[in-house]
């Protein structure tokens, strides 16, 4: 049975909750979820333990790693007041946040990903919005992308912004702006809000797209959510990303577009935002994947959003050559964007404030 929370109801347009008065009694609890990222993990712990505020929870869910994550998380106990270490067997991400949840014992989560990275006021700031909003259940921040070589990093971009919201979603348009611009290692959510939504859903999106997901339905019950317009944290790409291949995020999408969203696209203007991304995943998809595995996948699009013109089109499109055009414009594309982009030479071992203080030139 497709673990679920409640159902999500449709968003409605009204005033925000009023405001609860006083600071919230919370105990954070910081939980990275790791997978064989040994290389990358001490980057990662190094970051949190320059954190300003260091009353919090450090609780690490290894996913079964094979490498030596245990060894790595073992030489950084002793720098956290509150440490902890969980190993479990390989069953993915969404069952490995889960594990994180259940087992932590703060009242509010903050996870990090085994391969990003926090500046020193992070989780100050996340705190202080929080205190600001007694009622919040998720406090949201943007944050900068980068990509590193060998231990450098060598380009940033930024992240998409977050909509200027304070309260539930009360449109379709802050319902996506908030998704398009999510990342698990700059939220921090409620416990609370994880009960009233329900776990990470380990039967649809166990390897993929469980945060989305998630997001979604918690959204959709009601989150009081709170989106800071600061940068403060760095995503990291590298060969190992997940979301690097096309065709399993389209998969995602397709299940998010007719079981997460099945209700909320009651509202046509969800139904033209969903349907749009959809389509824009499959522009991406049609220069990444072979000829045979674009087509099949634009075909399951058009059956489950029941025909779609731009869709058909790209499907077509496989017959005729199309996926050949496409694959050497990526390639140029890829190409001019090395040439014009702004070149860096920053080590990534150093500390996370010296970082983000380079990017930030």
């Amino acid at each position: 049975m497709r673990q679920q929370g409640p159902s999500p109801r449709r968003l409605r347009l009204g005033p925000n909750a009023q405001s609860v008065e006083g600071a919230i009694k919370m105990k954070l609890s910081v939980v990275i979820c790791t997978y064989n990222y040994a290389h990358l993990l001490p980057d990662t712990l190094k970051s949190v333990a320059a954190q300003t505020v260091q009353d919090f929870e450090l609780l690490i869910v290894d996913d079964g790693s094979t490498d030596k994550t245990e060894e790595v998380a073992g030489d950084f106990r002793l720098q956290f007041q509150d440490f902890r270490y969980v190993k479990k067997s390989h069953t993915g991400p969404a069952d490995t946040r889960n594990v994180g949840v259940c087992e932590a014992r703060g009242t509010h989560i903050a996870f990090l990903d085994a391969d990003d990275l926090w500046p020193p006021d992070y989780l100050s700031a996340m705190r202080e919005a929080l205190n600001a909003n007694p009622q919040a259940d998720i406090v949201l921040c943007e944050g900068i992308i980068f990509r590193s070589d060998n231990g450098v990093i060598t380009e940033t971009a930024l992240e998409r912004a977050l909509p200027s919201v304070c309260g539930p979603a009360r449109s379709p348009q802050d319902l996506f702006g908030i998704i398009r611009a999510l990342s698990p290692s700059g939220m921090v959510f409620s416990k609370d809000l994880y009960k009233r939504t329900g776990p990470f859903d380990m039967e649809s999106f166990g390897w993929f797209s469980e945060d989305i997901d998630w997001a979604f339905r918690a959204l959709l019950v009601g989150a009081f959510c709170v989106c800071l317009k600061r940068r403060l944290y760095l995503y990291r790409r590298h060969a190992g990303n997940l979301t690097n291949k096309a065709s399993d995020s389209f998969r995602s999408w397709l299940k998010i577009y007719s079981h997460t969203l099945k209700e909320a696209r009651r509202d046509p203007r969800v139904e033209v935002l969903a349907r749009g991304v959809i389509r824009s995943h499959s522009v991406r998809l049609l220069p990444t994947c072979a000829t045979g595995e674009s087509r099949q996948l634009l075909s399951l699009a058009i059956d489950t959003l029941g025909g779609d013109w731009v869709i058909r089109l790209c499907y077509m499109g496989t017959f005729v050559g199309l996926v050949g055009l496409l694959k050497p414009a990526k390639q140029a594309g890829r190409l001019l964007h090395r040439l014009t982009r702004r070149k860096l030479k920053i080590d990534a071992g150093k500390s996370p404030g010296s970082i983000f203080e380079a990017l930030s030139e």
